[in-house]
């Protein structure tokens, strides 16, 4: 009718602080929200034990490629002027462990629609570890109250390369491989087709910071009470020349002959990492829900935050300015240690250890702190959900994992990082994430 406006839809009350962008925490008619089931794939191997057991051990996962696990692997050694490193997985043993882990009428079916490429399968077998973690059945996240939101920091390159190079031959079963495996949302739909999940969804892209936007946008969901339960989670295979030789011209691959010791987060000689492959996935769930079924969580999210930092498209504000400003809009915390996401970069490095020296300041002492990236790599777009995870671990089991590599501190990174592992009375955790594009996100994590 003419000059009659609808009314706007209810939209969740949503805090925001003046310096962040975008503040992901719901203050109106919210609930706790835990964290009940993890699921891991890593070059430390398959599922989160073998992550855990790795990490604690000082296990370090980079490696020098040959031609079967690198495209290119000529014109990429010639262009490196060393064979090429990386830390990558094992994606026929981790199909192998998924059809295990498949019940047997869905086998298939997943097969012939997702399991044409690598990075359906490590989604996969995630999300069957997390859901057996939190002690649920598949058919318990079937309707409307289950969310997903699974982030990928770019589409399957596997799968871009097998439908190029594949797309003048004759009918080879890949006619579905550019809708299933190629699209950013391929992970997404296959989550919510193996669960049955029809409630509120979300695919990310935060470049290296994707897994941390997918579990603070489930946290939301969840928080403001549109999903009773949300899988979250991201995975990255990108151990391809394209990638490999466009992150050497940027300068922030580490120049070292040996992949295993090449990643040296916040050290003095650092100088870039090594690229590895993964996927993690974590199942949140109102406390309520949670309680009501007898689970055991791992912790509580207690806050969470991202922001932009418009310094460029490749480059970090290495004043750490907006690494604070997360970090104060996170709340009044005190963590006793911090996930860093710790490229050893000479400037990630340097812009985290600032942003947290004005928490540091603020609390009196500097903080217990941890990088996996020397163990298992940079994992690009799965970074965020692995570390994510291993954090959830750290605060369940009372023990910090070592940053692999490590030997002195910058001296400009005042940051309390050590090689090995330690034990740690701990009640709260900071866990920090940044991506190319200026992607900046900090979340606290509590025990339960």
């Amino acid at each position: 009718m003419a000059g009659v406006q609808a009314a706007p839809l209810p939209r969740p009350a949503i805090r925001i602080n003046p310096h962040i962008i975008c503040q992901l925490m719901p203050v109106a008619d919210t609930s706790e929200v835990v964290v009940t089931g993890i699921g891991l794939v890593t070059p430390l191997g398959i599922g989160r034990e073998a992550a855990w057991d790795g990490l604690l051990q000082g296990a370090t996962c980079g490696r020098l490629l040959d031609a079967s696990l690198i495209d290119h692997f000529d014109d990429l050694t010639q262009l490196l002027k060393r064979p090429p490193g990386g830390a990558p997985v094992d994606h026929l043993a981790v199909m192998h462990h998924l059809r295990k882990q498949l019940p047997a009428e869905q086998r298939a079916s997943f097969a012939q629609t997702w399991g044409q490429d690598c990075l359906n399968g490590m989604l996969a077998s995630c999300l069957l570890e997390a859901v057996q973690d939190a002690g649920l059945g598949m058919n318990e996240l079937s309707g409307p109250q289950t969310g997903c939101v699974i982030g990928t920091s770019k589409p399957s390159l596997r799968a871009l390369e097998r439908s190029f190079r594949d797309q003048t031959s004759a009918p080879t079963g890949l006619e579905h491989l550019w809708q299933s495996g190629f699209m950013p949302d391929s992970p997404l739909r296959m989550v919510q087709t193996l669960t049955g999940a029809m409630g509120p969804f979300g695919c990310p892209v935060a470049a290296c910071a994707t897994g941390l936007f997918s579990f603070l946008e489930a946290f939301t969901l969840v928080a403001s009470g549109q999903c009773d339960v949300c899988v979250a989670g991201s995975g990255d295979a990108s151990l391809r020349a394209s990638v490999l030789s466009g992150f050497h011209r940027l300068g922030v691959t580490s120049k070292r002959t040996d992949p295993a010791c090449a990643g040296r987060p916040f050290d003095q000689q650092r100088d870039g990492f090594v690229i590895g492959e993964g996927a993690g996935m974590l199942l949140l769930e109102s406390a309520r829900h949670a309680a009501a079924r007898g689970a055991n969580p791992y912790a509580r999210v207690h806050s969470g935050g991202v922001l932009t930092d418009c310094t460029g498209m490749t480059q970090v504000d290495t004043s750490g300015e907006m690494v604070a400003r997360v970090i104060e809009g996170l709340g009044d915390i005190q963590p006793d240690f911090v996930s860093l996401h710790g490229t050893a970069t000479p400037t990630n490095d340097l812009a985290e250890a600032r942003g947290l020296a004005s928490l540091q300041g603020r609390l009196g002492s500097r903080l217990p702190a941890f990088s996996i990236k020397g163990a298992i790599g940079h994992t690009l777009g799965a970074a965020a959900s692995i570390e994510l995870a291993v954090t959830c671990l750290a605060l369940r089991h009372g023990v910090m994992p070592g940053t692999a590599n490590h030997v002195q501190t910058d001296a400009d990174c005042d940051v309390d990082v050590a090689a090995d592992s330690r034990r740690l009375t701990a009640s709260q955790a900071l866990k920090l994430s940044l991506g190319f594009g200026g992607h900046v996100a900090g979340c606290v994590l509590t025990s339960v």
